[in-house]
């Protein structure tokens, strides 16, 4: 399994084991031994990047959770809807419309990823990171899409017990609350309305009050724009899914009970995505800092409690083959996913005070993340991690009413 290696620690003669990738471009391919023009290139163009580096050494001494199919089965979702909605951002460019758009086969496109999710199950929800600021929407979409499904299907039961509590039909059947396709659908869609804002996505600069007015009308302009004949339960997300739990969301500010299960969904995946989404907001933060502040952190009261506990163990902020670096100085190596605790993994002992590869015959481990003080996190890619360990402040409410300085802040929390 290939170490994951940021490019201040790229030394030249250590192999890529996948290739780099940069907007769709191969910028250097799987077996690429580095030389030094490489990673100085590299740590021009892309100083935070990571790239896999192939170690045949520690993959001979220690079992390394293999995770290719669930970064497959994200890949194939996520590509699939992005590149749907990529049609219709494509079709609305061009007429400034959805007029024209097939209905039907956005439905099929839902329904086609949907019955590839059922037959490829997996326990960890792994976002691949495209590293494409050109078409945001799109690869939002597709990410939000994945994550909501993931979600969904993991709280089936907790979902259909809350949609027969919300329905006002006495019994609603057993197929209509079982069914995900409306959640897909509305995932999918819950940002058409930004399509006419599509130039503040592609700019760094502050929102003017203008944009503000713009981006809270967007759940109730996304509605609008989908035909009459279209999902009422997807056109409801698409309106509702900046709705926070506790009511001080917008653009009405409906408390959870009164919100469909189905926004309470979108509302975690659409937070998530756009807080870690490090091509489009400066101020995006890691998966690490997003899931701890979503779940133990003061955001946590804006989605649901069942919910954000079951999502947090889809999550691994931590990738197999990352290097964290310990309390004592020393470097561990993530060699499997932990789905109770994800902010825990299991690591071994595998680099010195100085990042010096140990020999096997030193090697720690394998053994949990934070088991004990000398193997609690200091930091990763050179992000302090210290906040893991600390008890959460106080939450104060916050009100959603005020303007947002940049979108960063209208997405998250």
């Amino acid at each position: 399994m290939p170490l994951l290696i940021r490019v201040d620690e790229l030394q030249p003669g250590m192999m890529l084991a996948e290739p780099f990738v940069y907007r769709s471009r191969i910028m250097l391919a799987a077996g690429t031994e580095l030389a030094a023009r490489d990673i100085e290139a590299l740590q021009k163009k892309f100083p935070k990047a990571t790239v896999k580096i192939g170690d045949p050494q520690l993959d001979n001494a220690v079992e390394f959770e293999d995770d290719s199919h669930e970064r497959q089965v994200a890949q194939t979702a996520q590509g699939r809807i992005a590149e749907c909605m990529s049609q219709v951002q494509v079709r609305f460019t061009q007429h400034t419309t959805l007029e024209g758009v097939s209905v039907s086969s956005i439905q099929e496109s839902v329904a086609e990823v949907i019955r590839y999710l059922h037959d490829n199950p997996t326990s960890a929800a792994l976002l691949n990171s495209f590293m494409n600021s050109d078409n945001y929407l799109s690869e939002h979409a597709g990410n939000v899409f994945f994550l909501s499904m993931m979600l969904g299907s993991a709280a089936q039961k907790y979902v259909c017990e809350e949609r027969q509590r919300q329905s006002i039909a006495r019994q609603l059947e057993q197929k209509v609350t079982t069914s995900l396709t409306p959640l897909g659908l509305g995932a999918m869609l819950m940002d058409v309305g930004m399509m006419p804002l599509a130039d503040l996505f592609i700019q760094e600069r502050p929102l003017t009050p203008d944009d503000w007015q713009a981006l809270r009308a967007h759940p109730e302009a996304g509605a609008n724009m989908l035909p009459d004949d279209f999902s009422p339960t997807a056109k409801m997300i698409v309106r509702t899914h900046h709705e926070n739990f506790n009511g001080t969301g917008y653009p009405q500010g409906i408390p959870g009970e009164k919100l469909h299960v189905f926004t309470r969904i979108v509302r975690i995946a659409d937070a998530f995505d756009a807080a870690t989404a490090q091509r489009v907001y400066r101020e995006a933060r890691s998966s690490v800092r997003v899931l701890w502040d979503m779940t133990v952190g003061e955001s946590r009261h804006f989605y649901d409690p069942v919910l954000i506990r079951c999502f947090a163990r889809l999550i691994q902020p931590f990738p197999i083959g990352a290097k964290i670096r310990l309390i004592d100085g020393r470097y561990a190596v993530v060699v499997k996913y932990n789905r109770e605790f994800p902010l825990a993994p299991h690591v071994v002992i595998a680099f010195d005070k100085g990042n010096r590869r140990l020999p096997n015959h030193a090697l720690e481990g394998p053994m949990l993340l934070g088991e004990d003080e000398s193997v609690r996190a200091r930091s990763f890619r050179r992000e302090d991690l210290s906040f893991i360990y600390e008890e959460p402040d106080e939450f104060v409410p916050r009100s959603r009413v005020g303007i947002w300085p940049t979108l960063f802040e209208a997405a998250f929390p």
